[in-house]
């Protein structure tokens, strides 16, 4: 910004400088000896120079401020490009904000169903605890009056015919009560 107003101040002093240049060139007079020659003093000719230099020098700065224009240009574009960029990039941050959130409030879901489940496996793996165990007392029940002695086969069968019972259940109760047997005898 700086370097912009020194140009146009020195642009400002150019121009006075030039319209002084002009008084100079337009009260020159022409020599005795030739109409078409001018004398000039040795101090318009220095103002002269002095002009010249300045003229190079602003023309100079000018080139630099041009230069200086084409930087800012750049940089403006980089700068709307990089707006442009910045902006893309926040919306799709938002876009990723918004798809964690919705994923946190499934996980959330997820996780009270799950916990849901467990306390429904856990529930049922107590039903099945007590069937098991049901299941074992009724086996011993039916170990102990059915194969102690004859009397029972015929409802044995039943229930196996009635499919009540199958094969594994047989080999499950008579085991038992051989193993039972093994263990009394053990002891």
């Amino acid at each position: 910004m700086k370097q912009l107003k020194d140009l146009n101040n020195k642009a400002d002093e150019l121009q006075n400088k030039s319209n002084e240049i002009n008084g100079i060139i337009n009260n020159l007079k022409p020599t005795l000896m030739n109409k078409n020659n001018y004398s000039i003093s040795s101090e318009e000719v220095d103002k002269i120079k002095k002009y010249i230099e300045e003229t190079n020098a602003t023309t100079s700065n000018l080139r630099n401020a041009n230069d200086i224009n084409i930087v800012l240009k750049k940089y403006e574009d980089d700068l709307r490009e990089h707006s442009n960029e910045v902006r893309n990039l926040k919306k799709k941050i938002k876009t990723r904000d918004d798809r964690i959130e919705e994923l946190e409030y499934d996980l959330n879901d997820a996780n009270e169903t799950i916990d849901e489940l467990k306390d429904k496996v856990s529930e049922l793996q107590k039903v099945v605890d007590y069937f098991k165990e049901l299941w074992k007392k009724f086996i011993e029940f039916l170990q102990n009056k059915f194969f102690s002695n004859d009397k029972y086969d015929d409802f044995i069968n039943d229930l196996y015919d009635e499919d009540i019972l199958d094969d594994n259940d047989i080999d499950i109760i008579q085991n038992s009560e051989n193993k039972d047997k093994s263990d009394d005898f053990e002891r």
